[in-house]
């Protein structure tokens, strides 16, 4: 059995661009969550810098998430759209299929 592959994303924008950065995302994640592979597309807004965003991203193993990064949508408003408003940008990727046990 594949492992589900995680992404987070942690981006920043200018002060200036983080209004329009966090409306670009929203539309990516709403694209990204209509992909056959795609989980979960989550985006979060950082409380205490409002320029700084992180996205979560689930996909059910690496060929579904290889699929993501060569879509039609990832091109234009992944590279295109986002990327020009992103001053900083830290993207990690895991792997793993064990469930986490709960916490007492």
């Amino acid at each position: 059995m594949d492992s589900n592959i995680c992404v987070i994303a942690d981006v920043t924008a200018d002060p200036e661009n983080a209004d329009q950065l966090g409306s670009i995302l929203r539309k990516f994640a709403e694209i990204c969550r209509t992909e056959p592979g795609c989980l979960s597309y989550d985006v979060f807004r950082s409380v205490e810098q409002a320029e700084r965003f992180v996205s979560i991203e689930t996909y059910v193993d690496a060929g579904a998430f290889a699929a993501h990064r060569d879509s039609e949508h990832f091109r234009k408003v992944g590279a295109g759209e986002l990327l020009p408003l992103v001053v900083s940008r830290n993207v990690r990727t895991f792997t793993g299929s064990e469930p986490v046990p709960p916490t007492s």
